[in-house]
């Protein structure tokens, strides 16, 4: 039988930051798909976040209940086990209790750096330690960790992107651009728009304000448009003043 050795404090480490990437994708993108659907109201999105993020707490500390593993550690090699038993999985309740201690995760890494068994304050509420599933190159795990932030970051960035281009405000304003002459002329004929627009929308019992920097492609040159809209009850978004360079 192979001999069971500890997860590094390395391994670890790299593992927390991969769940943490990766599962703030469900706690962000929600709320941003959320932000920019004007039936929507902000005093709703702001009663509801907490209750969201206690929802997301959750199911974060949950995230080892599969076979002593996370998404972080099944890719890094490593496992959850029983401190006593180095081959029993723990139960759920503990796992969830071991997790939960994450709140406090600036004491959770001070342990963990200190301890001789590698254990955080959790593994020790918890009777766990956390051990090597399989060998894995240190520069593999950077890959990794690197991937999965590119990763997390395009999709946050995406569903930005997306929710904002599927706004009525956002559809508003391009209607708004392809209809003005001075645009027009001064692009040379429009072909197209940046990936990329910024700008934010609120809503509040049916009153709203948005501001969109768009790149307006055109066949002579591309131009920079600031686009202000607003919009009062039952009717529809409305251009309050348009900048372009």
């Amino acid at each position: 039988m192979s001999e069971i050795k500890l997860a590094s404090r390395k391994s670890r480490i790299l593992a927390y930051l991969i769940d943490h990437f990766v599962l703030s994708l469900f706690l962000v993108i929600p709320f941003t798909i959320l932000m920019a659907n004007e039936d929507i109201e902000s005093d709703f999105l702001f009663a509801l976040f907490p209750i969201w993020m206690i929802i997301f707490f959750i199911f974060y500390c949950l995230k080892d209940s599969f076979k002593g593993i996370s998404l972080g550690k099944w890719v890094i090699g490593i496992g959850v086990r029983d401190e006593n038993d180095r081959s029993d999985i723990p139960s759920i309740p503990r796992l969830f209790l071991r997790n939960l201690l994450l709140v406090i995760w600036p004491i959770e890494f001070i342990v963990l750096a200190i301890n001789k068994n590698k254990q955080r304050l959790g593994d020790k509420v918890a009777n766990t330690i956390v051990i090597k599933v399989r060998e894995m190159g240190v520069w593999k795990k950077i890959v990794v960790v690197l991937l999965a932030i590119v990763i997390s970051f395009v999709l946050f960035l995406s569903a930005i992107v997306l929710s904002m281009k599927n706004s009525e405000a956002y559809e508003a304003a391009i209607t708004f651009i392809e209809s003005n002459e001075n645009i027009v002329g001064e692009t040379g004929g429009i072909e197209g728009y940046g990936f990329l627009p910024s700008g934010s929308i609120q809503t509040s019992n049916g009153y709203g304000e948005s501001v969109f920097t768009i790149e307006v492609k055109g066949k002579e040159k591309d131009i920079y448009v600031e686009v202000y809209l607003t919009k009062v009850p039952n009717q529809n978004w409305k251009v309050e003043e348009v900048h372009y360079e």
